[in-house]
C-alpha cells in the first residue's frame, strides 16, 4: 500500500493485493497467454506486436491485483490502448473507429463513476468502497451504478453496447481473437465481481440484463455466415449467463466455474477456426464444408469444444450449467431459469451449424478436397484444452476446493461436494465419473456399429459428381446446407423481430447528430484568436455570475 500524499496528492492511497480471486483470474491470463503465444509461430509478426501483447498482459495483471479503483483504472486504460494498437494491425478503419469510440466511452464512464465514489469518502480502496457508496445521495448512487455498469457492459459486449465487438472479433488477427474472447472479456467479469462483492449487490435487474443478452445473442449467432462472427455472438451469450448468475445471491460459484469453462472452450474453438482459416484461406460457412475427411483431428477437437459449449454431459460445460441452474432454483428465479434453459437449448442450433458448416455436409469447392490437417502447433494447444475439459467433466469438483477459498474470502456460501467426481446441491447430485463412463460405453458401441456399416459402404471417388441424383448443379449452386442453417427460424415471430432489428440505426443516428453538431461548432469556432478570447471572457463572466448567485 502506498500513500501518494508524499507526492503532493493528499488522501490518495493506492494498493496492490494478492487474493485468491485475483490469483484465479491471473491464472486464466497466464495460461491463455502461453497458449496463444504457442500458435504465434505460424504467423509472421513484428517485434512491436509482441511488445504490445506483453504490455497488454501486464495491464491485465495490474487490473486483477489492484486493491483500489485508481490502479484498476490505470490498468483498464492501458488494456484498452494496447488492445487498440494490436487491433490496428488487421482491422478496417470502420471497425477500429467503433472500438476506440466505445473504449473511450467506457473509460470516461468508469473514470466519472470512480470519482463519484471517491467524493463520498476520499478513498479509492476496495475496502472502503461499500462505505463510500452508502454515503452517496440517491442521485449520486444511481449515477455511479449506471456509469460503472455501462463501462463494464461495453467490455462484455452486452446487447445494446455490443456494436463494436462483433466486427472487432471478425476482423482481428486470428492469433489475437482467442485472447480477446477468452481473456479480455473476463476483465469485465472481474470488474463486475468486484462491484457486486465490494460495493453494492445487484440482483434481479442484473439477472434480467444478462438473460436478454443471452437470448438475443444466441439467435443473432444462428443467422451468421461468418464463423468468427458466430463465435463472437456465442461469446456474448455465454458471458450473459455469467452476468445473469451474478445477479443471484449464491451465484458466485456458477460465475467462477463458467468463467473457467468459457476461457478454455473459447480458446479451443477460436484456435480450431484459426487453423481452418490458415489451411483454407476461408472464414465463411458458405465457403467450407466436408473437411471431416481431410482434418479428422480438428473435427474431433471441435466436437469436444461444442459439447462443452452446449453445456451437455459428459464434459465440463455441464458442471458449470449445473451450478448456474441450481443457483437460479435456490433463488426461486424460476422464470429466469426457464428463459436461460430456453437460450441454452436454442444454442444447439448455432453449435451444430458450427461443426456442420465446417466439417460435415458437401464441400463447397474442389480445392477443399486437397487440404491437409492443420499444423501441429495448432493441434497441441487444442489437445491440452480438450484434456482440461474432459478432466473437468470426469472430476467436476476438482477445482471446487480452490473456488471455496475464493468464496470464503468473499464471505459467500461455499460449494458442497463429496469427492472430486461429485457436485452436490440442494436439488441433487452430479457424478461426472459415472456420467462420462456411461457415455464412453455407449460411444464405443455406436462406433462399433458405425465402423461395421461403413465397411460395407462404397466410397465415392468424386464427391462433386452427383449426376446419379438427377441433378445438374452449376458453380453457383450451393450443395452445402450449413451456410443457410437457421434462416427458417425467421418464421417465428419474436425471432424474426431479433433478426430484423439492430442497434446500428441508433448509432448511425448518434453519429449523424454528432457530425451536425461538429458542423455548427466549426462555424462558431473559426480559429480566430480575437473571437476565441471573446468567447473565453463571456464564459468566465457566466461562471462568475453563477458562483455569486
Amino acid at each position: 500500500m502506498m500513500d501518494l500524499s508524499v507526492f503532493g496528492l493528499n488522501d490518495i492511497i493506492i494498493s496492490l493485493k494478492v487474493t485468491h480471486l485475483a490469483n484465479f483470474f491471473a491464472m486464466l491470463i497466464g495460461f491463455s497467454s502461453v497458449i496463444v503465444l504457442f500458435i504465434a509461430r505460424n504467423y509472421s509478426l513484428t517485434k512491436s506486436f509482441y511488445a504490445l501483447f506483453f504490455l497488454l498482459t501486464t495491464a491485465l495483471f495490474f487490473i486483477v491485483y489492484a486493491a483500489d479503483y485508481l490502479l484498476f483504472f490505470i490498468g483498464w486504460e492501458v488494456m484498452s490502448i494496447s488492445t487498440y494498437f494490436l487491433l490496428s494491425y488487421s482491422l478496417s478503419k470502420e471497425a477500429l473507429y467503433k472500438y476506440i469510440i466505445f473504449a473511450m466511452a467506457s473509460a470516461l464512464s468508469m473514470f466519472v463513476a470512480i470519482l463519484i465514489l471517491y467524493s463520498a469518502n476520499h478513498s479509492f480502496l476496495y475496502i472502503d468502497a461499500a462505505k463510500s457508496f452508502e454515503a452517496l445521495g440517491s442521485f449520486e448512487s444511481m449515477a455511479f451504478i449506471g456509469l460503472i455498469l455501462f463501462a463494464i457492459f461495453v467490455k462484455l459486449g452486452t446487447i445494446g453496447v455490443h456494436y463494436w465487438l462483433v466486427d472487432v472479433y471478425e476482423e482481428s488477427h486470428n492469433l489475437f481473437t482467442p485472447y480477446l474472447s477468452a481473456v479480455l472479456s473476463k476483465m469485465g467479469i472481474y470488474a463486475l465481481i468486484i462491484l457486486v462483492t465490494q460495493v453494492v449487490a445487484l440482483s434481479y435487474s442484473l439477472a434480467i440484463i444478462g438473460l436478454i443478452t443471452s437470448i438475443i445473442a444466441t439467435f443473432k449467432a444462428i443467422q451468421e455466415d461468418s464463423i468468427k462472427r458466430l463465435l463472437a455472438y456465442s461469446s456474448i451469450a455465454q458471458l450473459g449467463y455469467i452476468v445473469t448468475v451474478l445477479g443471484v445471491a449464491d451465484g458466485m460459484s456458477g460465475a467462477l466455474y463458467h468463467s473457467l469453462i468459457h476461457t478454455a472452450v473459447k480458446l479451443l474453438l477460436f484456435i480450431n477456426v484459426a487453423g481452418i482459416i490458415y489451411i483454407t484461406g476461408r472464414s465463411k460457412f458458405s465457403e467450407l464444408g466436408g473437411l471431416i475427411y481431410r482434418t479428422p483431428q480438428s473435427f474431433v477437437l471441435l466436437l469436444i469444444g461444442i459439447i462443452t459449449l452446449a453445456g451437455m454431459p459428459p464434459l465440463g460445460g455441464f458442471a458449470s450449467k449445473f451450478l448456474i441452474y441450481t443457483s437460479l432454483l435456490d433463488a426461486k428465479y424460476l422464470l429466469i431459469l426457464s428463459a436461460v434453459m430456453f437460450s441454452s437449448a436454442s444454442a444447439f442450433i448455432y453449435i451444430y451449424k458450427l461443426i456442420y458448416g465446417i466439417y460435415l455436409g458437401h464441400p463447397t469447392n474442389k480445392k477443399l478436397e486437397s487440404v491437409k490437417e492443420v499444423p501441429f502447433s495448432f493441434l497441441l494447444p487444442q489437445y491440452i484444452l480438450a484434456i482440461v475439459l474432459i478432466v473437468l467433466g470426469t472430476y467436476p469438483a476438482l477445482v471446487v476446493p480452490y473456488f471455496n477459498t475464493i468464496l470464503v474470502e468473499l464471505n459467500l456460501r461455499t460449494m458442497v461436494f463429496s469427492d472430486y467426481a461429485t457436485l452436490i446441491s440442494s436439488f441433487g447430485k452430479y457424478n461426472g465419473f459415472v456420467v462420462i463412463s456411461t457415455f464412453g460405453i455407449i460411444f464405443v458401441i455406436v462406433l462399433g456399429v458405425f465402423v461395421n456399416l461403413r465397411s460395407k459402404a462404397k466410397n465415392v471417388k468424386d464427391r462433386f459428381d452427383i449426376a446419379y441424383c438427377g441433378e445438374e448443379p452449376n458453380e453457383s449452386s450451393h450443395l452445402h446446407y450449413g451456410f443457410s442453417m437457421g434462416k427458417e427460424l425467421k418464421r417465428v415471430g419474436f425471432i424474426n423481430l431479433i433478426y430484423k432489428n439492430s442497434v446500428r440505426p441508433f448509432y448511425d443516428f448518434i453519429a449523424e447528430q454528432t457530425l451536425n453538431f461538429a458542423d455548427i461548432f466549426k462555424k462558431i469556432y473559426t480559429g480566430n484568436i480575437v473571437n476565441n478570447f471573446n468567447f473565453a471572457i463571456i464564459f468566465a463572466i457566466i461562471l462568475l455570475w453563477w458562483s455569486i448567485k
